[in-house]
């Protein structure tokens, strides 16, 4: 009986190959999906943490106080390993014909820092302690040497040897790049929260000796404590530790889970996680269904088969295990080879990661549970597909299925006996609409196939297009500006001359500082902008999408800060500003911006708050679409006297651009996958419905109905049945597209689904053109029967 079994296994697999195949390969691409993602999301993880580590990233950045007396506090707290204090600052800088604000960072004068160290990766370091070479006849303790972190080095092509600037506040001052450097705090080159894109010409981070960074800086120079934990310190441990430097003075803590480029590259990790778990299972759940439709209907072509076995003695068991084994087959086939090619695809995905955003080390494993999941996988799709056919198939009576088709389909039922009434329709298209309910499970498979392919396709598109939504909400609707200029404080006339310059339309002074806010014992690094009432520069966007001006009285603030502090419309709050002033303000209400959390006042009520009338002018040009153009703005206004900066608010665009590179390929991918699983699933279905109708097909074919006429009956009750599912479809691909957006939900990014009616439009022609397209194969099953023989095997 085993060597029976196995040979009608052989040839059952021989006569249904291509759609055995494709089931396989469904469940290949599925278990290669979950193996390669998870693993290079594993892999990233481990990536990040093993720089981390070498370069001792602190656990707790502590701002505001006296560094030294917040450092003192907590030198001794129970599971503090390091702690160290510096001089952090954002000034103007020089490079080139660039001007910009960059950040400069402190060193240690000897030795290397013990939190947050800096890998000099060409180049020498400050002093001995930080990697000066060995005869190098310069003196360690010549403070005009800088450090550059590597992005800024790579954007303004500077190397050791040359020359910068950098503005004091009374005058720029020349300092000589001595070594570019890696730093864990700016894997990602984010200035803060508020700005994790940007210009990448409007921002550098340079690190200097202490004493030269506070030179720069002057007296109102930032002071942090940096503290790191010691390894198993748990978030009881980290609560305690921030408690204490708030108590010694620190008005900000920021968790290294808030810090600005550790969070930017968790918020990309996002997307291998929800890769690594979702999209595999609409694929291993669209290969389970293919498989549950490829055994149901052997199972019903072969009832006189079975019958014969089970009428000859065969155990019912066998039968089980003989239908199993057909889905454990294509499911163990599809999960060996997704495998294989999983495991050569995680060590590309990781390294092509690591190696477009810089990240100084590579993790690359193999870890042997993934690979062993997914060939568990693998067969339980398969077998999963497989059980109720199998079982179906043991419990059939022999006596009633040797009687072959003869009452083996029920009475016609009130959809039968309508269409048969419907005598202007066509004969064929009575019949592809009868076929729908005739045969329910066929018609629930095509259309359960179209659901997850809708799924997979919106879930993709839907994060295309509101990332697209996203950056048009914010420089259309959000950041009108075109450019940012900073000025020095003693500079007479510059908006005039602003005016001056060709192509600039508009120009507006507006005031821009640094802020913390704080409320209920809870912090919030940002920045805090006036603007004039009647503003141009800058829209207010309330939460259903209109616009609002700005109070007389109180700021405004993004949505997410009620969250992290706790506070609603109505509070008090209380602004911390770079130069140690505190006020108390009201928070007069919200705004919904794609990206950051900032606060925003009139120019009277920031000004009272601070005491600063702003050296900061916005300007929006006209005719300065192209590169071209917009770079010679950049140059003539970067040329005047008094300009400190200028930052071009569109080439965020393109950071945001590179920030998604791997997105964009990944949701590309899932978009042409998503086809590729409703070819699959329907492909499987229309096969082997050719086939169980092989007997009808060519009666009709000997009765000369011609195959143009028989192709189209099997066309319409195959859209039929993807057109039905369509709705639904649409409606769950929506539902998931806006779950998976919220995962990205943070004070740093705020994205709405947006899925316009082109967009559903175009996702159910794509499915129906993967209807259409499953009708080559089908047509040529029909072509090629063999009228003869199977009105042979139908009489028999």
């Amino acid at each position: 009986m085993n060597r029976v079994m196995l040979t009608k296994t052989r040839r059952d697999l021989r006569r249904r190959l291509p759609q055995f195949a494709a089931v396989a390969m469904t469940v290949m691409v599925g278990v290669l999906l979950f193996v390669a993602s998870y693993d290079a999301y594993r892999n990233l993880s481990d990536s990040y943490e093993r720089t981390y580590s070498r370069l001792h990233f602190a656990d707790l950045s502590a701002t505001g106080g006296d560094p030294a007396k917040v450092a003192a506090a907590v030198e001794e707290a129970p599971g503090v390993a390091d702690v160290t204090t510096r001089t952090q600052a954002d000034l103007p800088m020089r490079i080139g014909g660039d001007k910009l604000v960059g950040r400069v960072v402190g060193l240690p004068g000897e030795g290397r820092p013990e939190v947050n160290r800096v890998e000099v990766t060409e180049g020498t370091g400050l002093t001995d302690g930080t990697g000066i070479a060995e005869g190098d006849s310069r003196d360690p303790a010549d403070g005009s040497g800088v450090l550059i972190e590597r992005h800024a080095a790579d954007t303004f092509g500077l190397s050791p040897g040359d020359t910068m600037q950098v503005f004091d506040g009374s005058g720029w001052q020349p300092v000589t790049v001595r070594g570019v450097v890696t730093s864990a705090e700016y894997l990602w080159p984010a200035r803060s929260r508020q700005e994790v894109l940007g210009d990448p010409h409007s921002f550098a981070v340079v690190f200097a000796t202490g004493a030269t960074a506070r030179q720069l800086a002057g007296p109102d120079g930032g002071g942090q404590t940096l503290v790191r934990l010691a390894d198993g310190a748990g978030d009881g441990t980290a609560a305690e530790v921030t408690a204490k430097l708030r108590e010694a003075g620190a008005v900000d803590v920021v968790r290294r889970a808030d810090q600005p480029s550790h969070s930017v590259l968790i918020e990309d990790l996002k997307g291998f996680e929800q890769l690594a778990l979702g999209f595999p299972v609409l694929f291993l759940s669209a290969a389970a269904i293919a498989a549950y439709v490829l055994i149901t209907r052997l199972v019903l072509a072969e009832r006189k088969v079975i019958a014969t076995f089970l009428a000859a003695g065969a155990p019912r068991g066998a039968v089980v295990r003989h239908y199993l084994g057909h889905g454990a087959l294509a499911g163990g086939a599809g999960a060996v080879l997704g495998v294989a090619l999983g495991t050569v695809a995680t060590s590309a995905v990781t390294r092509v990661y690591t190696d477009q955003l810089h990240i100084p080390d590579t993790v690359v494993g193999h870890r042997p549970a993934v690979a062993l999941t997914g060939l568990l996988f693998g067969l339980l799709v398969g077998l999963a597909g497989g059980l109720a056919p199998a079982l179906a198939a043991s419990r059939a009576a022999p006596a009633e299925a040797m009687r072959g088709d003869v009452g083996a389909l029920p009475s016609p039922g009130r959809w039968s006996r309508a269409l048969a009434r419907a005598r202007r329709l066509p004969v064929t298209v009575r019949m592809a609409l009868r076929e729908l309910t005739r045969s329910r499970r066929r018609t629930l498979a095509t259309m359960t196939g179209t659901v997850l392919a809708l799924v997979l396709v919106l879930a993709s598109v839907g994060m295309i297009t509101s990332m697209t939504a996203l950056v048009d909400t914010q420089f259309g609707q959000v950041q009108r500006q075109d450019a940012t200029v900073t000025a020095d404080p003693h500079a007479r006339d510059l908006e005039q001359r602003l005016r001056a310059v060709p192509e600039v339309a508009e120009v507006e002074r507006v005031t821009e500082v640094p802020a913390t806010v704080t409320a209920a014992g809870a912090s919030y690094a940002t920045s805090l902008s006036g603007f004039r009432t009647d503003t141009r520069m800058h829209g207010f966007r309330t939460e259903d999408g209109g616009s609002r001006t700005l109070p007389d009285d109180g700021v405004l603030a993004g949505q997410a800060l009620t969250d992290r502090l706790d506070v609603a419309v109505g509070d008090s709050l209380t602004v911390h500003t770079h130069g140690g002033e505190k006020r108390e303000v009201r928070l007069a209400g919200l705004v919904d911006e794609p990206l950051g959390t900032a606060l925003y006042g009139s120019r009277g009520t920031v000004r009272e708050m601070t005491g600063l009338d702003g050296n900061t002018y916005q300007l929006r040009l006209e005719g300065a679409a192209d590169t071209e153009d917009r770079e010679a703005v950049r140059s003539a206004v970067t040329g005047l006297e008094g300009v400190v900066a200028y930052t071009d608010e569109q080439a965020l665009r393109g950071q945001l651009d590179a920030f998604l590179g791997l997105f964009w390929v990944f949701a590309g991918v899932m978009l042409v996958l998503g086809g590729a699983l409703a070819l699959t699933v329907i492909y499987v279905t229309m096969t082997v419905n050719v086939a169980e109708r092989g007997a009808e097909l060519a009666t009709l074919r000997a009765a000369g109905v011609p195959l143009r006429r028989i192709a189209g009956m099997l066309a319409m009750e195959n859209l039929t049945a993807t057109l039905l599912a369509v709705p639904l479809g649409l409606a769950l691909g929506a539902l998931t597209a806006y779950e998976s957006l919220r995962a990205f939900d943070t004070d740093m990014f705020t994205l709405d689904l947006s899925l316009g009616w082109p967009v559903l439009t175009a996702a159910t022609l794509a499915v129906l053109a993967a209807s259409l397209l499953s009708q080559i194969p089908a047509v040529r099953m029909v072509r090629r029967l063999d009228v003869a023989r199977v009105v042979r095997e139908r009489a028999g």
